[in-house]
């Protein structure tokens, strides 16, 4: 298992269609790696975490698996600013999580130690869960490559979203890959339209609450 601190800065831009989300992969070109996550949210029955601004979650991937809090610092348009703590676990465990089969008041990790400190008495249960294919390429946007993440994610009522992530290395490169990204969807009649919602956010407002 691998724990630690970090802040996360994405930027976010929404695909509002499946022939956009075509036509982006096709400018594209091959992809250098595709990846399936099944995420779950958990949060106590009063929503105790959320309402002081923190989600954790527990991701299987393909070969790992990932528990992560994480808390909103700052969201300006397409970027979003997160204080993140996550930790790997094995993917098998990540899945039994997330059916129930294995408790995650268990976990020994930095994410579960930081949810006990903070809200020593809560009982976490399961909030939402949905279904994400992502598609990873390296691409140049100015002078740097960043790796964009082309996302299919599908919630448990049905609807079907498709978003564009691009994860920085600092705030002060967001002008320029915004520019860049801009200029890459005029050339591709795809609107460029910000992501200013979390996938958990639009998974609460369209799921029956597990």
């Amino acid at each position: 298992m691998v724990a630690g601190r970090e802040v996360e800065i994405e930027v976010k831009v929404r695909l509002d269609s499946f022939t956009d989300y075509l036509k982006l992969i096709g400018f594209l070109g091959p992809i250098d790696l595709e990846e399936h996550h099944t995420s779950a949210f958990f949060d106590s029955a009063d929503r105790k975490l959320g309402t002081q601004g923190y989600a954790l979650r527990v991701r299987a991937e393909d070969r790992r698996g990932l528990v992560t809090v994480k808390s909103l610092l700052s969201q300006r348009e397409a970027l979003a600013v997160r204080r993140e703590i996550e930790a790997e676990i094995d993917t098998g465990q990540a899945r039994q999580i997330i059916r129930g089969q294995s408790s995650l008041a268990d976990l020994t990790v930095e994410p579960i130690k930081f949810i006990r400190r903070h809200f020593p008495k809560v009982a976490l249960h399961k909030v939402v869960q949905f279904e994400n294919q992502r598609q990873k390429k390296r691409f140049l946007l100015g002078d740097y490559e960043y790796t964009l993440e082309i996302d299919r994610t599908e919630f448990a009522d049905g609807s079907v979203d498709y978003e564009l992530e691009v994860e920085l290395q600092d705030e002060s490169q967001f002008e320029v890959v915004e520019d860049r990204l801009r200029k890459i969807f005029t050339s591709l009649n795809i609107p460029f339209e910000k992501e200013t919602r979390s996938k958990y956010a639009r998974a609460l407002e369209r799921s029956i609450l597990l």
